[in-house]
C-alpha cells in the first residue's frame, strides 16, 4: 500500500514527516491546556497560569515557545520587551484535531488516563512516533502480514526500531498478531483503523486547509466558544489511511458518524479556565516534552 499523504484542498500536500513533526509539538505535555486557555483571548504568562493551575510554572514558557515555532501562537507586543501571546488562525483551527483525537481516546481509552487534555496528547503522541503511520498504512485493508514482508514494504533502514514500534502499537491495541510464534501475522485492529480519521484531520491542519469562522448553531459548544472560533472542514478521503477510514465505517458506522459530528465541536475541559486579567507579559523558552 502506498504511503501517500491525505488529499487536502491546499495546493501542497503535507508529507508524513511534516504531519509527524506537527504531532510531536501538539503532543507536548500541557500544550492542549495552553491552547484551550488561549481560546479565551490573548494572555500573558501570568494569565495562562491563572487560567489553568494544573500547568506548572516551569512549563509555560517552554510549551509556548514550542507552539510559537509551529505557528500555533503569535506574540503581540504590549510594551518595551513585553508581549502577550494569542492563538493564530492556525491555532484556532486546531479544534477539529483536538475533537477527533479526544473522540478516539474516549472510544479506545488507555487505562490510567482520564484527563481529557492528556488523552488528546497521548493520541497525537501515537501519530508522532516513528514508523507508526507507515506501519498502520501498510496493515490497513490488507490481509494479515508477516513481519519480514511488512518491513520490506516499509523500506525501513532500522528494522529493529520498526519492530519495537510494532510491539508498542500492539500494546496500545492498534495492531494485533495471529498465528504461531515463528510465523506471526500482523493486522490493524478497529482502533488502528479508526485513528486514520485523526491523522486525516491533522494532515489537513498541517497543510493549512482551514476555513474562516462560520456561524454556529445556537446552544452548541462551538457557538459557546465565541466569534474567535475557526471551523475546519473535514478533509476529503485521501490516499493515506483511506482504507482505514473505509474499513472503520464497515466495522462501526454509528461510531464513525459520531466521530464526524464531534469534529466541529470545541472540547469542554473539566477544569474550566478562570477569568483572565488584562495586562500582559512576555512568554517564551525552549521546547519541553513529557
Amino acid at each position: 500500500m502506498s504511503t501517500a499523504t491525505a488529499t487536502t484542498p491546499a495546493s501542497s500536500k503535507p508529507t508524513t514527516s511534516s504531519v509527524q513533526r506537527a504531532a510531536e509539538v501538539l503532543s507536548i505535555r500541557w500544550a492542549t491546556r495552553i491552547v484551550h486557555a488561549l481560546r479565551q483571548g490573548a494572555a500573558s504568562s501570568g494569565d495562562l497560569l491563572a487560567a489553568d493551575q494544573m500547568v506548572p510554572v516551569s512549563s509555560v514558557y517552554s510549551v509556548v515557545r514550542a507552539l510559537a515555532g509551529t505557528g500555533v501562537v503569535t506574540r503581540i507586543p504590549t510594551g518595551a520587551s513585553r508581549f502577550d501571546v494569542a492563538l493564530s488562525a492556525k491555532g484556532q483551527a486546531l479544534a477539529p484535531v483536538h475533537a477527533s483525537a479526544l473522540s478516539w481516546a474516549q472510544r479506545y481509552p488507555r487505562p490510567g488516563i482520564g484527563d481529557e487534555p492528556e488523552m488528546i496528547e497521548e493520541v497525537l503522541g501515537l501519530l508522532a512516533s516513528s514508523h507508526a503511520v507507515p506501519l498502520l498504512s501498510e496493515l490497513a485493508g490488507s490481509e494479515p502480514t508477516v513481519y519480514p514482508q511488512l518491513v520490506t514494504s516499509l523500506n525501513a533502514r532500522d528494522k529493529a526500531a520498526a519492530y519495537q514500534r510494532l510491539l508498542a502499537l500492539e500494546q496500545r491495541g492498534l495492531v494485533a498478531r495471529s498465528g504461531t510464534r515463528r510465523a506471526y501475522r500482523w493486522s490493524a485492529t478497529e482502533a488502528g483503523l479508526a485513528i486514520g480519521r485523526v491523522y486525516g484531520d491533522l494532515a489537513a491542519w498541517t497543510s493549512g486547509a482551514h476555513s474562516p469562522s462560520a456561524p454556529a448553531k445556537p446552544g452548541t459548544a462551538l457557538a459557546a466558544a465565541g466569534t474567535n472560533a475557526v471551523v475546519v472542514q473535514s478533509p476529503a478521503q485521501g490516499d493515506l489511511f483511506s482504507e482505514l477510514q473505509s474499513a472503520e465505517r464497515q466495522v462501526s458506522a454509528r461510531a464513525a458518524a459520531a466521530d464526524l459530528r464531534s469534529i466541529t465541536l470545541h472540547i469542554s475541559f473539566s477544569h474550566a479556565p478562570a477569568p483572565q486579567p488584562p495586562a500582559p507579559l512576555l512568554v517564551a523558552a525552549s521546547a519541553h516534552r513529557r
